[in-house]
């Protein structure tokens, strides 16, 4: 896969040039109060609703203070369902590979994002969120696709999140705190999802037409699962709103937030033919592409 390796190359140079520490380079002297929002209003499950609309607004900057920190424990489940997924790729590879390098550079960029976000819910002062599962998709390798669909949910995972940091790092009114994590993030994962769009622009022709349609049924189900963990069900237990998680997942604009942070994947898979036709009522039914 030449094309990869040049990526990869490419992206270990541009890793030496700028890889951050988010004990160094993060001010984590500014305490996540709540005289300001943690995350961009718009970025917020409620924001819109009837609970939103009751909310003072200190209530509204401790809300989106639990939410971010929600945002940072799925953050650390994804970054440990991504490194899993390139694990079992080193473990193939073999050292003279270009793409050996790299994915142990991006392995070591997750790690430090992991702690990166411990670190804002240890001050955060909240519960210690994280996802609950109750299906996940199982083992990736033996998924339609194999490696190719883990790569596909990298992609799914990694726009989401790039989206939400993208908007909270230029918005003025979050805490500067949530700005500087989420601009060592967005550096950072524009690197990783480089080499998963050169990955899967190679990987995907290379499948069996078999394999190739099989996946195709499988991604809406594989990015809707990883939409669906943008809304965890505590915040509102422990703040007390009564059936917060449903309430924000059927939120209008919750629900126009995920078609649009999911735009530019969507577009990619189209183009490679992931996306089409035949599938992508799949994909507008479950409310993942416009």
């Amino acid at each position: 896969m030449q094309n990869t390796a040049t990526k990869a190359n490419q992206l270990v140079a541009a890793s030496a040039r700028a890889t951050l520490d988010p004990f160094t380079d993060i001010d984590w002297s500014l305490d996540p109060t709540d005289d300001a929002y943690h995350l961009p209003v718009d970025k917020l499950p409620l924001f819109g609703t009837p609970q939103w609309d009751a909310m003072t607004e200190t209530e509204r900057h401790t809300y989106s203070r639990h939410e971010c920190a929600a945002l940072c424990g799925a953050g650390i489940w994804f970054e440990n369902k991504l490194m899993q997924i390139v694990l079992r790729h080193l473990a193939e590879l073999p050292v003279t590979d270009p793409s050996h390098r790299y994915l142990l550079v991006e392995v070591a960029d997750e790690c430090r994002h992991s702690t990166m976000f411990g670190e804002y819910i240890r001050r955060a002062g909240t519960p210690a969120y994280a996802p609950t599962t109750t299906g996940e998709i199982g083992e990736v390798d033996a998924l339609p696709g194999g490696r190719a669909m883990g790569y596909l949910l990298i992609l799914a995972i990694e726009e989401l999140l790039d989206v939400c940091n993208r908007a909270t790092m230029r918005d003025e009114t979050v805490h500067p705190l949530s700005r500087q994590i989420a601009r060592l993030h967005v550096l950072e994962e524009a690197r990783h999802v480089s080499f998963a769009k050169a990955y899967l622009t190679e990987a995907w022709p290379e499948l069996s037409e078999v394999e190739r349609t099989e996946a195709a049924v499988l991604a809406p189900i594989a990015v809707d699962f990883v939409a669906q963990l943008m809304v965890n069900d505590d915040v509102g237990a422990t703040l007390g709103i009564p059936d917060g998680g449903d309430i924000a997942r059927a939120n209008p604009h919750h629900r126009a937030r995920i078609i649009g942070d999911l735009e530019k994947l969507v577009a990619f898979l189209t183009e490679l033919g992931v996306v089409d036709a035949t599938n992508r009522h799949e994909w507008t039914d479950r409310g993942l592409a416009a």
